[in-house]
C-alpha cells in the first residue's frame, strides 16, 4: 500500500526550501543559483527539489510568492505609518533582496513570465493601498506607487550590499512622498 503524502510535513519542507533559496539567491544571484545547489543546501535530491516546485522557475516563482505573502503582505497591511512599514520590510533585508532578483530577473518562459506578472500585480496593489490609506490619490496618478514599487526592489539590491543606507534611502523617499502630497 502506498504511503499518503502529509500536508503539514510537505508545507513545512516547501518552507525550509523557500529559506534555503533565499540564502542561496543572495550568496550567488538567480543566475549562479541552481537546481543541484538548492538540493544540496537542502540536503534533497533534484528529483525531490523538482517534485515541490518542478524547476528552477517554478522554484523561484514560489519563493517569490512566499515572500510577498508572508513577508510583505503582513507588513504592508499593519495599521502603522508608511515610514516605519518600510523599515520593516528590510529587517532582516535578505527577503527583500531576494524578492527583488526574482521579480527584475530575465525570464524566458512565457509561462514564468505571466506569473511572475502575477505576483508584481499584487505587490503593486498592496503599495497603492498603502499609499491610499496614507492621503494619496493614486487612482489618478499611477505614478506615485510606481516610484515606491521601484525604490523598494531598488533598496532589495541596495541594501543588502550597504545595509547602512536603508535609513538614509527611506528618508529620501518618505521626504518625495511628503513632497508629492503637498503637491496633490
Amino acid at each position: 500500500m502506498a504511503r499518503r503524502p502529509n500536508p503539514d510535513l510537505r508545507e513545512r519542507r516547501q518552507q525550509e526550501l523557500i529559506e534555503s533559496i533565499i540564502s542561496i539567491i543572495n550568496e550567488n544571484s538567480i543566475s549562479g543559483t541552481t537546481t543541484r545547489k538548492i538540493a544540496s543546501e537542502a540536503s534533497l535530491t533534484i528529483a525531490s527539489l523538482h517534485y515541490y516546485f518542478g524547476s528552477k522557475d517554478g522554484a523561484m516563482i514560489e519563493t517569490a510568492a512566499f515572500i510577498l505573502q508572508e513577508w510583505i503582505q503582513p507588513i504592508l497591511e499593519k495599521p502603522e505609518d508608511i515610514e516605519e512599514k518600510i523599515n520593516k520590510l528590510f529587517i532582516p533585508s535578505d527577503k527583500m533582496a531576494a524578492f527583488a532578483q526574482i521579480m527584475t530577473y530575465p525570464y524566458r518562459s512565457k509561462v514564468t513570465i505571466r506569473k511572475i506578472q502575477e505576483i508584481d500585480e499584487k505587490f503593486s496593489l498592496l503599495i497603492k493601498d498603502v499609499l491610499r490609506a496614507n492621503g494619496f490619490n493614486v487612482d489618478s496618478s499611477f505614478i506615485i506607487a510606481d516610484v515606491l514599487k521601484t525604490f523598494l526592489i531598488g533598496l532589495g539590491f541596495k541594501g543588502y550590499v550597504y545595509p547602512e543606507t536603508i535609513k538614509d534611502e527611506i528618508n529620501t523617499v518618505i521626504n518625495f512622498l511628503n513632497l508629492r502630497k503637498v503637491r496633490e
